[in-house]
């Protein structure tokens, strides 16, 4: 078990220096792009990625979670999968060619059209690359995630940036996308030492998809629902509105996905490798939201407290409309650590018949919310997401009352000392941003006095995740340097 510990600790500190990255320079060129980029030609890439995301739902059609999930999974398990991937993105992509023209009158903008077909080439990409990142997550090799995506995301931004300083406009953003997609997955074909090929067997798909359709749907139906706000609101209201209300979940979003995916990708098939000893599991599971929620806490609190003076410095007044949406993604995003490794837990114990009846449950009552609080406005639709946030969690964790024996209150009586450790530093940011200073000293102070608040508060307590990243991080510095010497 120490032996599998000590893989699962370094591979969380490669996949979130990976994440941590590729998103530091995807962040710095949003910030140039912001300013070059009239907001409303954001609302336009925001509905496309939408679309695009939602499909990408039906090429993964959770055969990537089976093929991990399955212990004993091989060659032709993955074959099997990938072939089926391709035919399925190739068919949606021809689906979505098709109806462009359609989807461009329904929001009456016909220029649309050529932009959402070629966006959508990242659905073709996206059957090769599912594939790979199953493979790399069953091996646990996250190490080569790490090289794939930095060196993807630096291309892709010099791209970007370099179309949208040439009055590209929409185009620089989505040759971004897609450069940077096409990267990730070409270097992952030529680093992984595994290429996947073309078969299919029938004995082996049965029992993948007899898991898989369960995840599937649970994905679809959340898939659809976080998208669907931005899908209303592109309707309903103007392209702009759109455009504010998705920077502000931006930054939230940005860190929540990369440290949570981050995490709960090395500790998935870690749980599928003990699923059937409930003690062992059940001690992942408590690491897994422990050790999640001491980063996630801090950085939503931080970012909630530096909301204002964050996207005045970032992306100027232009954006000062986004700011409420900020303080809102911070706290309905701050317990989603928790949310999934409630969800992969339940899975990895090969129960995803509950998962998808967790997400029947969730989504109806949030689908009812939306409809009803879409009428008073973007602003009103954002704070529901706070409210709903909290049931869910309530939802997500009950199943595991039983099968783990780890009850909702065992979890926050968990997590309570970094919700206290966050609180404290976010009100000492606050009352820093009173400072009668310019915005970018500001700035600049408030994220020092958060950052010495958060630890000297976890040195005080003795907070053993805190000494946990610690010595991760100082064991992989000195393994490197001992590998230099040699």
């Amino acid at each position: 078990m120490s032996e599998n510990k000590t893989q699962i600790s370094t591979n969380v500190i490669w996949r979130l220096a990976e994440r941590f990255g590729a998103q530091g320079v995807s962040f710095v060129v949003s910030v140039v792009l912001a300013r070059l980029i009239a907001p409303e030609v954001y609302g336009t890439i925001a509905l496309i990625t939408v679309l695009t995301n939602i499909l990408n739902v039906f090429v993964q059609s959770g055969l990537s979670t089976a093929i991990i999930q399955k212990r004993d999974s091989d060659d032709l398990d993955m074959a099997t999968v990938f072939t089926f991937n391709i035919v399925m993105s190739i068919v949606l992509y021809a689906i979505l060619f098709a109806v462009s023209p359609l989807i461009s009158d329904f929001y009456d903008k016909p220029d649309m059209t050529p932009v959402i077909r070629v966006m959508s080439v990242t659905i073709l990409l996206g059957g090769i690359n599912g594939i790979q990142q199953a493979y790399v997550s069953k091996r646990m090799q996250f190490k080569l995630f790490f090289k794939a995506t930095i060196v993807g995301t630096i291309i892709s931004a010099f791209i970007g940036i370099a179309m949208a300083y040439a009055g590209f406009g929409v185009w620089a953003l989505v040759a971004q996308i897609l450069s940077n997609q096409l990267m990730d997955t070409i270097i992952l074909w030529c680093t992984i030492g595994w290429h996947p090929h073309i078969a299919f067997s029938f004995e082996r798909f049965k029992p993948l998809y007899s898991f898989s359709w369960k995840v599937f749907v649970s994905n679809l139906i959340d898939t659809i629902y976080k998208n669907l706000r931005s899908l209303l609101i592109g309707k309903i209201y103007t392209e702009s509105d759109l455009a504010f209300y998705n920077r502000g979940n931006h930054l939230p979003e940005l860190v929540i996905t990369n440290v949570n995916t981050s995490i709960q990708s090395v500790f998935f098939p870690a749980y599928a490798s003990v699923s059937n000893d409930k003690v062992k599991l059940k001690e992942l599971v408590r690491k897994s939201i422990s050790s999640s929620t001491y980063i996630i806490f801090p950085c939503m609190a931080g970012l909630a407290a530096i909301s204002n003076t964050l996207i005045l410095v970032l992306y100027t007044d232009v954006w000062a409309a986004a700011v409420p949406y900020m303080w809102i993604a911070c706290f309905s995003y701050a317990f989603w650590p928790m949310h999934t490794a409630n969800l992969q837990v339940i899975q990895a114990m090969g129960r995803s018949d509950i998962s998808l009846k967790l997400e029947i449950i969730k989504k109806t009552v949030t689908f009812i919310c939306l409809i009803v609080s879409i009428r008073f406005g973007v602003l009103a639709v954002a704070m529901c997401a706070v409210p709903l946030a909290i049931f869910s969690l309530i939802v997500n964790a009950f199943p595991n009352r039983k099968l783990l024996d780890y009850s909702i209150k065992e979890q926050l009586v968990d997590i309570m000392p970094t919700i206290v450790m966050s609180l404290i530093m976010g009100a000492c940011v606050v009352l820093t941003g009173l400072l009668p200073i310019p915005l970018i000293a500001k700035l600049f102070v408030q994220i020092i006095i958060g950052a010495s608040v958060y630890i000297l508060c976890s040195k005080l307590t003795h907070n053993s995740n805190y000494s946990y990243f610690k010595a991760k991080i100082k064991h992989i510095f000195s393994h490197k340097k001992n590998q230099e010497k040699k």
